[in-house]
């Protein structure tokens, strides 16, 4: 008989749904903690077992057997670092008795962030955490699901903690068979298809396993279905693989396994340019890209490969001898700001001493040197104000439009809009073409940050979600109206949760097709509230656009970020992707706010482009090519000015 053992965890009941029946006479499966397991496997008391991946490289005879695994791509919920001082000052860390895998995770994470190695004491299944002598407690399964007792100065989701760091997923624990496994009647190939067919039954059961489940584990329905559906991962893919090797190499280091990458295992996977170059060499030839395909790119290192694939696609669908730029500038009417976003250092609260509202006059006065300067648009957004109306916008609308009516109003990302539905009680529609009748021309895509609601959660609080942001942008395309898509990047998200964000935009385009380009920039958290997070660098702003550009095959145009990198690697964006410098952006604050500080002027944006061997061109927001003749009044008008007194305007 089949002797199988799996985890008797919670986050076990989707792969072991329909196991027993499928196994009926042939085997018998037992439940234990994921350390007995491995033990048990490995003394030859069990057949196949779901044991810790830690396990799985310690072991010399071992193969992985099934796709069926339990991983995360974020947050897991169920293995929590507890400390009861700040990180740096752990000196005593408790283990569960249950871990191995998450034993060696903690000990990764706390060595390469923080430098420690602090000494080890077991914590039994039947101790309490608050009867256990040490600083920190790593507590999995279960009981870390419930709320912790006691004081603790710092808990960390070590899922979260590790995709944030590594940008891969995380594998906990996977189906392990030894070697050339064929054993009483139930074949290699039956075995495989048993499992990963009960897994498949589970991911379609997770309601029933819920309504079972819940109450043994002091959880409500809506908790164990959503620790499933969004916390947990069950399938072993290439990011999951990926995220195997890195965990390997660091476990080899400290010490946890013996060998630093077995040759012959077989889920070990390439990092080469061919471990892509299919993925490339699709988007090239113009079919699309799938999210496990596009996370493939994301998790990659080959900058070099994936960016001629982008700068390949973007010449295919920009064969023209010109690269386009706009004039304009940015007007923040207003700082003031209901929501509380932990990224952003530009607004202030309702009560703050610092907030204000630009004068009507001197608004306009801004408009007029914009236009003076040969720009044909201005960008207008401000913070979710809690006091004027909606007969206030339309007011500023038509004071804009009448004093300059050539001028276009980019104006009111998406939070802003979704927040006047609220404070007037009015519907989206309504809302938009009141707007679109005074006088607003385009939306700007601000505001999109990471179009996943466990990211927006963690970030910002009393602002628009995912689904309400994409709705504003959907019936403002039904209106007939065009906008821009954005992505804030590099601070809590993870990498699939980009990919998730690019297949928003991406299936909302097929849609409607009102999105007239896309922009992505790294966050900036000087100043902010996540100052503790470390900046991305170009190299993944290049990565991230490039694939950006591979990935949203039905947008026609990718801006170049050079506020956030500078003119240099803006410019060599124009060669990852994008066929548009973006704006001069005569005015700019909220980015300023956190520290950045690139401005250019008219002349270095057009060298930037000649320098590439294109023809520069400025375009309104359309993306028509705006008159010669206007051209060159812009070009006469910004000769003089210098990138610092160009913001100083006003």
């Amino acid at each position: 008989m089949l002797r199988i053992g799996a985890v008797s965890y919670l986050n076990t009941k989707p792969l072991i749904h329909t196991l027993p029946q499928q196994l009926g006479d042939r085997g018998e499966l037992t439940l234990d903690l994921p350390s007995r397991l491995a033990d048990d496997l490995a003394s030859g008391k069990l057949d196949v077992a779901l044991i810790p991946i830690v396990e799985f490289f310690r072991g010399n005879d071992y193969e992985i057997i099934s796709d069926a695994a339990i991983a995360c791509r974020g947050p897991v919920w169920s293995v929590r670092l507890l400390s009861r001082v700040p990180v740096e000052q752990i000196k005593r860390l408790a283990l569960d008795e249950g871990s191995r895998t998450s034993a060696a995770m903690v000990r990764i994470l706390l060595k390469e962030m923080h430098g420690l190695m602090p000494e080890t004491v077991p914590m039994t299944m039947d101790q309490s955490p608050e009867s256990v002598d040490a600083d920190a407690i790593l507590m999995i399964g279960d009981r870390a699901m419930h709320p912790a007792r006691g004081v603790y100065r710092t808990i960390w989701d070590l899922g979260d903690r590790w995709c944030r760091w590594t940008e891969t997923p995380f594998v906990f624990a996977a189906w392990v068979a030894r070697k050339g496994f064929d054993k009483k009647g139930v074949s290699r190939s039956d075995l495989v298809s048993m499992l990963q067919a009960s897994r498949d039954s589970g991911l379609e059961s997770f309601e029933s396993i819920a309504d079972v489940e819940a109450a043994k584990h002091g959880l409500t329905k809506e908790d164990v279905h959503r620790y499933f559906a969004e916390n947990l991962h069950f399938h072993l893919g290439r990011g999951e693989r990926f995220g195997m090797e890195k965990f390997h190499q660091k476990a080899f280091q400290m010490g946890f396994v013996p060998s630093p990458s077995p040759s012959d295992n077989p889920i070990m996977i390439a990092t080469s340019t061919d471990s892509v170059r299919h993925i490339l060499d699709k988007a090239i030839e113009g079919e699309r890209l799938t999210p496990e395909e596009g996370l493939a790119l994301l998790e990659s290192h080959d900058l070099a490969a994936i960016g001629a694939a982008a700068d390949k696609v973007s010449r295919r669908m920009h064969p023209e001898e010109y690269r386009t730029y706009n004039v304009d500038r940015n007007i923040n009417y207003t700082n003031v700001c209901t929501a509380v976003c932990n990224f952003c250092a530009f607004y202030r609260g309702p009560k703050s001493d610092e907030g204000y509202v630009l004068p009507r006059q001197e608004l306009l006065e801004k408009v007029g040197e914009t236009v003076a300067l040969g720009g044909d648009q201005i960008l207008m957004q401000g913070g979710l104000h809690p006091k004027y109306k909606l007969d206030w916008y339309e007011e500023l609308l038509r004071d804009i439009k009448t004093a300059y009516p050539q001028v276009n109003i980019h104006g009111f990302s998406p939070p802003e809009l979704h927040h006047f539905t609220k404070v007037n009680n009015l519907s989206i529609e309504e809302v938009l073409t009141r707007l679109k009748a005074a006088g607003l021309g385009s939306i700007p895509g601000g505001g999109a940050e990471i179009l996943v609601d466990r990211v927006r959660s963690e970030i910002t609080r009393g602002k628009v979600m995912t689904d309400d942001w994409l709705n504003v942008m959907r019936v403002w395309h039904r209106l007939g109206g065009i906008s821009t898509a954005t992505m804030m990047f590099g601070h809590v998200e993870t990498l699939a949760e980009r990919i998730e964000h690019l297949d928003r935009i991406r299936s909302l385009q097929d849609e409607t097709g009102g999105f007239t380009a896309f922009i992505c920039w790294t966050f900036q958290p000087d100043n902010t509230e996540m100052d503790n997070i470390s900046p991305k660098g170009a190299f993944e702003y290049l990565k991230t656009q490039a694939v950006s550009r591979l990935y949203l095959d039905n947008v026609p145009s990718i801006q170049s970020s050079w506020v956030t990198q500078g003119l240099k690697i803006g410019q060599l964006a124009m060669t990852f992707g994008a066929n548009d410098m973006g704006s001069l952006m005569i005015e700019e604050n909220v980015v300023a706010e956190a520290g950045t500080v690139h401005f250019l002027t008219l002349d270095q944006i057009r060298e930037a482009i000649t320098e590439l061997g294109f023809v520069p061109r400025q375009r309104d927001v359309f993306y028509n090519l705006v008159d010669e003749e206007l051209e060159q009044k812009a070009i006469l008008a910004n000769r003089n000015k210098t990138p610092e007194n160009l913001v100083q305007l006003g």
